[in-house]
């Protein structure tokens, strides 16, 4: 039986609309002053608000319907509208395409697709050009139409409709006026009815009744990446979306268009301005030196476990344990009653209920009940610094923080001022010191596919300065000296900064939008403690090297100290909350990785083995061969990522003990939380 299409009507109703003078739309309004005028010396006033919106042209009704009697599945047709913004610079105009159904006898067989370009298609008739066509199959009569391909610019949104719907969102805009004039898009709404492989007899003299309104969005509706299951960038305070040019070129961001993707290593990025009174635009440039520090939104996951960690010595390095890491985005935490899950065990030298194969929630997200949280997209620098002497301060000095490329990192702090010094850097955001399990979860979503999952590239910079990578890959580990296989500098032909595509190798996404010198630069403290064998929390290796917080020394009489003192007497004491910081048990060796907490990226890195680099005997791990060496009793702290001599040894999955004391190579990171 020949299979007719039905009569089909599509009215188009295009809303022409616009901003009234006077309304107030708190919810996109910033007024502020703006001093940047420094010819006329004056102030004056901008205004980032909805911008006056026009439809410059329109169809007629019929173009765009199915007004064909007899169409056959395959066919498709397009409406076409464009849309003119006016306004100040950074005026932003919000549009939402809805098409409303009166009657759709079609089902699932209709998709719309809505496109976006910024020139005009003189073609876009309503015409495909279709071509109705009749073959036999299997001694049926089989009726479809063939289009002509046409290519209309950037998709917006394919929509399949369904016959228990009555109104649809089809699609979503911004216009953002660029020039301070005018901004002009256009859109084209295609209409296809499915030409399926199934029988679509049911489809007989049924029709579709509808209608496509172009409406101005009154309310702000944020942009969200459908992959991350609500754990979407939380904004707040300070915290200012931008969007990083490959070039380094900082702009605010429009929160309602797309500023990040994971689904293609794209990280949301944040920066906190010197000024806070300073505001700008969304698509406007922030200049380098208004902002004071940059941030980097890591979503709460779950992975699943290849490898508990349950190693007690020194055997041999495993290569294949080397793989992508799968993870799953959402706030929810696994439980051990729900078959291929295990609840987080958090302990150090625990396993829980956990086998390999699991999904485990990363716990980094638990301590803090967060949907994510922001990292130091660069190490830790020192305001002010201009070389590596300047940058060296121990204290408590949260003013003088700056989280910043092409500056030197803050170094010869010892961990308690580091940590009290991050607490006190943003208490409205909660900020702290960066914990050993919140580098683990940076260092796993890097080896899914949503980082680089590759070995980030070495930051060599011999001058501590953030943000540089290495310009070749190096093929041997620490040797005590600057070899070829491990070359490192402070010149071109050696190292390069971050906004490169050498640069871009030392990312944790293997692009801009990542986060820096987790391998290499300078080492960094990480607050993960060791509790000695009473349970008490250690503060270092003796009176002379130590943390700076209160408690039992590993060694009192040793490296040149012959106070005999078991204990910090002046220190300060160790977080009340213990939420600021990883416990690990108490150990005797450096290689007892089974002390690990499942997640902070040590001991799931093994097996491990000693290796020769030169002179140099090192411990390593499987993973890259980046150095692994857990605390223990003398050296009850643990440093991050190696510094900018270690070569391949080096590695956003190094991790190396230490007495907790001020360095001239060691640095530290800050976190924030994004939920409070």
């Amino acid at each position: 039986m020949k299979k007719k299409g039905p009569f089909l009507t599509i009215s188009i109703m295009i809303v022409v609309f616009v901003l009234i003078t006077g309304v107030s739309y708190a919810y996109f309004s910033a007024l502020f002053q703006d001093n940047r005028d420094l010819k006329q010396d004056t102030t004056k006033l901008k205004t980032c608000k909805l911008a006056e919106a026009t439809l410059i042209f329109n169809v007629p009704d019929t173009v765009g319907s199915f007004v064909t009697a007899d169409i056959y599945p395959g066919h498709k047709e397009v409406m076409s509208f464009g849309v003119a913004a006016r306004g100040d610079l950074g005026a932003i105009s919000n549009f939402k395409f809805l098409y409303r159904i009166k009657e759709n006898g079609l089902g699932d067989n209709i998709k719309i697709s809505v496109y976006k370009n910024k020139e005009m298609i003189s073609s876009a008739d309503h015409s495909f050009g279709c071509e109705k066509r009749v073959e036999t199959i299997a001694g049926q009569a089989r009726y479809y139409e063939t289009c002509e391909e046409k290519n209309f610019g950037s998709l917006i949104q394919e929509t399949i409709l369904t016959s228990n719907e009555d109104l649809v969102t089809i699609g979503q805009d911004s216009l953002i006026v660029s020039d301070g004039i005018e901004e002009i898009r256009y859109y084209y709404v295609v209409i296809e009815f499915f030409n399926q492989d199934m029988s679509q007899n049911p489809n007989m003299n049924t029709r579709l009744i509808g209608n496509v309104d172009v409406e101005l969005s009154t309310q702000k509706v944020n942009y969200k990446e459908a992959i991350l299951n609500g754990t979407d960038p939380i904004l707040k305070d300070e915290l200012i979306p931008v969007m990083i040019e490959d070039d380094g070129t900082v702009r605010q961001a429009d929160e309602v268009q797309e500023w990040y993707r994971y689904e293609e290593s794209r990280w949301a990025n944040a920066v906190i301005l010197k000024n806070e009174n300073e505001k700008y635009c969304p698509g406007e440039i922030i200049p380098e030196d208004q902002i004071e520090s940059y941030f980097v939104w890591i979503p709460k996951y779950r992975y699943q476990l290849w490898d508990l960690g349950n190693y007690s010595n020194l055997t041999s390095i495993n290569n294949t344990k080397l793989h992508e890491i799968p993870i799953l985005f959402g706030d929810y935490d696994t439980e051990d009653l729900i078959d291929g899950e295990c609840t987080t065990p958090m302990i150090s030298g625990a396993s829980g209920n956990c086998q390999v194969g699991d999904f485990m929630t990363h716990p980094a997200f638990i301590s803090f009940a967060t949907k994510g949280f922001w990292v130091g997209k660069f190490e830790t620098g020192y305001k002010g610094s201009t070389d590596t002497t300047s940058s060296q301060k121990n204290g408590n000095e949260p003013n003088s923080i700056q989280i910043k490329p092409n500056v030197n990192s803050w170094r010869n702090i010892n961990v308690s001022n580091a940590y009290l010094t991050s607490f006190d850097y943003k208490r409205n955001l909660d900020s702290h010191m960066m914990k050993n399990t919140e580098w683990g979860a940076v260092a796993y979503l890097q080896h899914s596919k949503y980082g680089s999952m590759a070995s980030v590239r070495l930051n060599n910079n011999s001058n501590f300065v953030t943000g540089y990578s290495a310009v070749k890959e190096p093929t041997c580990g620490y040797t005590g000296d600057n070899r070829e296989c491990n070359r490192y500098g402070d010149s071109e032909d050696i190292t390069k900064p971050w906004n490169t595509s050498v640069g871009y190798l030392g990312s944790t996404t293997g692009n801009i939008s990542g986060i820096y010198d987790m391998s290499g630069g300078a080492y960094e403290y990480v607050m993960g403690l060791m509790l000695d064998k009473e349970g008490q929390p250690m503060s270092g290796h003796n009176f002379k090297y130590n943390s700076g917080f209160s408690g039992p020394f590993g060694c009192p009489n040793c490296n040149g100290d012959t106070s005999g003192l078991t204990e910090l007497v002046d220190g300060i004491p160790f977080p009340s909350n213990q939420k600021y910081y990883d416990i690990y048990l108490y150990g005797e060796k450096e290689e007892n990785y089974n002390r690990r907490i499942l997640g902070d990226a040590t001991g799931e890195m093994g097996p491990f083995v000693s290796n020769t680099y030169g002179t140099q005997q090192r411990q390593i791990g499987s993973w890259y061969a980046d150095e692994a060496w857990i605390s223990h009793f003398v050296e009850p702290w643990i440093h991050r990522g190696a510094g900018y001599s270690y070569g391949m040894g080096g590695g956003i999955f190094s991790f190396i003990s230490s007495w907790g004391t001020a360095s001239p190579s060691i640095s530290f990171r800050i976190v924030l939380v994004g939920d409070l």
